[in-house]
């Protein structure tokens, strides 16, 4: 829960990457934003994917690194999006290098923290996108977290790294976040598949009421959001996917941040769907005729550096057949090896049967 007299932090996370933590604190942020609460998107990851979905394509000349080295407070690190109550605190290549120069700060876990309590009163929540490993900067968010979200896709291997994240996350809580009581685990990428039920009910049987009453389900849509740069809840707030992050910003709100009142009724949900489609339309500066800005193309890869000498670009020279390498020689001197190997080891097992 939310200490008295400061926003709200709300940290998405996971070790494992691909599985939904950018779309999921993303369109959490968005939905959040459009229930009228004013929002901070914080992107502590270095690919800054969280970055350009509220579209963000050029760099940003405050962000988080600058803000975790203590060069600006947060109210100028933030920098406005085109959607109304969300505010962007952008990621960068930078990151990169964070975890060295926190790591030789004072205390350097609770770097984040300080620089958090500098929050405007302007702002409710602050929605923190990790990067996908249990670094310094993910330790710094979970220390600064009053929530905690995992989104983990219901797999093996995801599974394993989801008893890993909370472990670690309880190491948290234990020795330096015991403010950090509200911790759910969310469903993403679902299928409706037998083993994928079979492993959910697996989840679900190991973290009890930790599991959060939502479902992502697997919807192609979040693709085209990404090319796009739009939050998927803004792409199409009708389809399923899109619809599930919106009950989801119910759950937070009503579950994890314990607020009186926030529960949905239909006609709240009819009005944040016809929200989110206005934030839908053009933008001032997308210079798009549509409703949609145009998807943004993935630049050519630069050529590698040229072959050393030695090397051919020409793979008809390795086309004919070729040559056996060395003679008999060495096959045969292999087989008397293996049959002297043979005879030693008879020997020996023909005396251990005799004297035993």
């Amino acid at each position: 829960m939310a200490r008295a007299g400061k926003a709200t932090t709300i940290v998405v996370f996971n070790q494992k990457g691909g599985i939904g933590k950018t779309t999921t604190s993303v369109n959490l942020a968005v939905c959040l934003a459009a229930l009228g609460r004013r929002v901070v998107l914080i992107d502590l990851d270095a690919q800054s994917n969280a970055t350009t979905s509220v579209g963000l394509s050029s760099p940003a000349a405050t962000g988080a690194y600058q803000l975790l080295r203590g060069e600006v407070d947060l109210a100028h690190a933030c920098r406005p999006t085109p959607y109304p109550n969300l505010r962007l605190v952008a990621g960068s290549d930078d990151l990169s290098w964070a975890d060295v120069e926190i790591a030789v700060k004072p205390d350097p876990q609770y770097v984040l923290e300080r620089a958090l309590a500098s929050a405007p009163d302007d702002v409710d929540v602050l929605v923190v996108d990790c990067p996908p490993a249990f670094g310094i900067l993910s330790v710094n968010a979970s220390v600064a977290a009053d929530v905690v979200i995992l989104p983990v896709v219901p797999s093996p291997m995801a599974l394993d790294g989801l008893h890993k994240a909370w472990w670690n996350m309880q190491r948290v809580r234990t020795h330096f976040n015991r403010d950090l009581g509200a911790m759910g685990i969310l469903f993403t990428m679902t299928e409706d598949s037998e083993l994928m039920h079979r492993l959910t009910e697996a989840i679900m049987a190991s973290f009890g009421e930790r599991v959060l009453p939502v479902m992502i389900p697997r919807d192609l849509k979040v693709i085209e959001a990404a090319a796009r740069d739009l939050p998927l809840v803004v792409l199409d707030p009708d389809s399923l996917a899109a619809t599930a992050y919106q009950y989801l910003a119910e759950v937070v709100l009503t579950r994890l941040m314990g607020e009186d009142g926030a529960a949905m009724t239909d006609a709240r949900r009819d009005e944040l769907r016809e929200r989110l489609r206005e934030w839908r339309g053009p933008r001032p500066d997308a210079g798009q005729p549509g409703a949609l800005p145009a998807v943004r193309e993935t630049p050519p890869l630069e050529a590698g550096p040229a072959p050393e000498e030695g090397w051919d670009d020409d793979p008809s020279q390795y086309s004919g057949d070729l040559e056996p390498v060395g003679g008999l020689g060495w096959k045969i001197g292999v087989a008397v090896l293996l049959v002297a190997l043979g005879a030693v080891l008879g020997f020996a097992f023909g005396r251990w049967l005799y004297f035993y």
